[in-house]
């Protein structure tokens, strides 16, 4: 589980927006809030971070299993993220809450990055398969952006045939592991767009994701952020919403 974010900006990403949702890590909402069963007492998303970026003129791309807001890793990376990508940008951050206290390494920290012909994607996930710790070395968000990546092949698709692809691997997914697929909510970088998508299968009142829009910036968050006052709409479960630079 976890809590997400992506931007699209313009203009550099503001840094106290990214300080904003650093408080995640530690006052994150989890199932407990939604009056869900959640059999690990911890509280927040204390278990990594990841920040990556696609700019005019260059990517940026770290990661830690070190608690976002204990972490100072995380705002050196915030300082360097304004030398190494110029506005526009493409941007996700992760803070993450691991069921499996062996998971809490930085291999298994989100964003995960994948080239893919001519294209780069970033890939972050909320949620879980039930009961799977690992497979062949990889955490079950590895095990889903490997599959929606091979059911979307090589080239960008118009969001429509995106839309059918990522459905035919979720439709595999739920064959091998039968309602146990917590959520499939994402959010992704693939070239110069942004697709969020939003399918809480339980506790549908955690997995969520909002929207704002400001001058010169598109925001999507798990959670609405005070550094960003204002109108955010909640996604509607199962939609899918595209932004490009």
């Amino acid at each position: 589980m976890c809590r997400m974010l992506a931007v699209l900006s313009r203009k550099p990403v503001p840094p106290e927006l990214l300080m904003s949702f650093r408080q995640l890590a530690d006052t994150g909402k989890g199932f407990r809030d939604f009056g869900c069963p959640e059999p690990n007492p911890k509280t927040g998303h204390p278990d990594g971070w990841g920040i990556a970026a696609v700019g005019a003129e260059g990517e940026f791309y770290a990661r830690s299993p070190v608690k976002a807001t204990t972490d100072p890793k995380y705002e050196d990376a915030v300082r360097r993220l304004a030398r190494v990508c110029s506005p526009p940008i493409l941007l996700l951050a992760h803070v993450r809450w691991a069921a499996y206290k062996d998971t809490v390494q930085e291999q298994y920290c989100h964003p995960f990055r994948r080239e893919v012909d001519r294209h780069t994607i970033f890939f972050e996930h909320n949620g879980e398969i039930d009961g799977l710790r690992l497979k062949d070395g990889k955490t079950d968000s590895q095990i889903i952006f490997d599959r929606f990546v091979d059911a979307l092949g090589p080239e960008i698709r118009p969001l429509p045939e995106f839309k059918q692809a990522i459905a035919k691997a979720k439709e595999s997914l739920d064959a091998e592991h039968p309602r146990k697929v917590e959520s499939y909510t994402f959010l992704m970088i693939e070239g110069d767009r942004v697709i969020a998508h939003r399918d809480a299968r339980t506790c549908v009142p955690y997995y969520t994701l909002h929207e704002t829009k400001r001058e010169d910036m598109i925001v999507v968050c798990s959670e609405v952020l005070p550094a960003l006052p204002g109108r955010w709409r909640m996604l509607r479960n199962e939609e899918f919403l595209e932004f490009r630079l």
